[in-house]
């Protein structure tokens, strides 16, 4: 038993290394991963521990093993994007912000419809966790980790409060999405402030139970977020241009 949790430790470690390359760019979609051997004698792994961490690997839709072809490394548009490892693989490897736009699109596509089902389904029981979260976020506005946590519970609470299962998901990009974002648009507490009163916005069309007033106040909430995320990255010099078509 202890065996075994040591190479499913390895295995991860080998993933989280040979995930991170592929994503970073190190091997282009196309390219072969090194041979087996080579990579065992790289990351000093069995085979079993190599094999095993390809297999993830493919799963998550980066890479193609055959045999007499190798390990390929498939083109982007096949990865799973909406994994959590490579969320956070594709998170921490973003010097432009291009990635973090991409979340943000994405939230502002589901969170204010999921906003709108929550006004319209959630429990008294659910609607008092995004209420909680909320009164967190302005108790803690002193402190940016603190606040980022309540934040976070915020927006999970009112996915999980829709009722819908397959909003689920999306969790993991607002987890990453926030962690990215309010790095970038509240590094001093003052930005946190000026986040409560369009959160409560939101808490109060759910709690009176009012789906349109409540899909707009969050639309209104991740627009705002885009705004200063634009901002914030233009006048560092991280802006991406706009992707091409």
């Amino acid at each position: 038993m202890e065996l075994k949790s040591v190479r499913q430790n390895l295995c991860g470690q080998v993933i989280d290394d040979l995930g991170r390359r592929i994503v970073r760019g190190d091997v282009q979609p196309g390219e072969a991963l090194p041979q087996e051997a080579v990579m065992c004698h790289q990351l000093g792994v069995s085979r079993t521990v190599v094999r095993e961490a390809v297999k993830a690997l493919a799963a998550k839709g980066l890479v193609d093993s055959r045999p007499k072809r190798g390990t390929i490394v498939r083109p982007s548009k096949t990865w799973s994007y909406l994994d959590p490892e490579v969320l956070q693989w594709r998170t921490e490897t973003d010097p432009d912000g291009r990635q973090l736009i991409y979340l943000t699109e994405l939230r502002q596509a589901v969170e204010p419809v999921a906003a709108a089902m929550t006004a319209a389904r959630a429990s008294e029981e659910e609607i008092s966790l995004i209420a909680e979260a909320c009164q967190t976020m302005e108790a803690s506005v002193e402190s940016v980790d603190a606040f980022l946590a309540a934040d976070l519970r915020f927006h999970i609470q009112v996915l999980h409060a829709s009722g819908n299962p397959f909003f689920a998901p999306v969790a993991n990009v607002v987890s990453s999405a926030l962690l990215s974002s309010l790095r970038v648009t509240n590094r001093k507490p003052a930005d946190n402030a000026t986040s409560v009163p369009i959160h409560q916005r939101v808490l109060k069309a759910i709690r009176a139970r009012e789906p349109a007033k409540a899909e707009a106040a969050m639309k209104a909430l991740l627009s705002d977020a885009a705004t200063r995320i634009q901002r914030n990255l233009k006048h560092s010099g991280g802006l991406p241009g706009r992707p091409s078509k």
